[in-house]
């Protein structure tokens, strides 16, 4: 059987996309300025840097 702690290494995995796709979406370089995705962009990125964070946490004190 398949702990819970192991799905947090999916976890990581996931908030690095995020973490891709907000930057992604804060640096490209857009044609009309537009606040809306910056922010959005901006949103992403905090939520990826704080959900890794935390998942790479879990999995050093679990495993390590």
């Amino acid at each position: 059987m398949v702990n819970a702690e192991f799905f947090d290494i999916f976890g990581i995995f996931a908030f690095i996309i995020i973490l891709i796709i907000g930057i992604l979406i804060k640096f490209k370089k857009r044609k009309l300025p537009n606040n809306v995705f910056d922010w959005i962009g901006l949103i992403l990125i905090v939520i990826g840097i704080i959900g890794l964070i935390v998942d790479v946490c879990l999995v050093f004190r679990l495993y390590f």
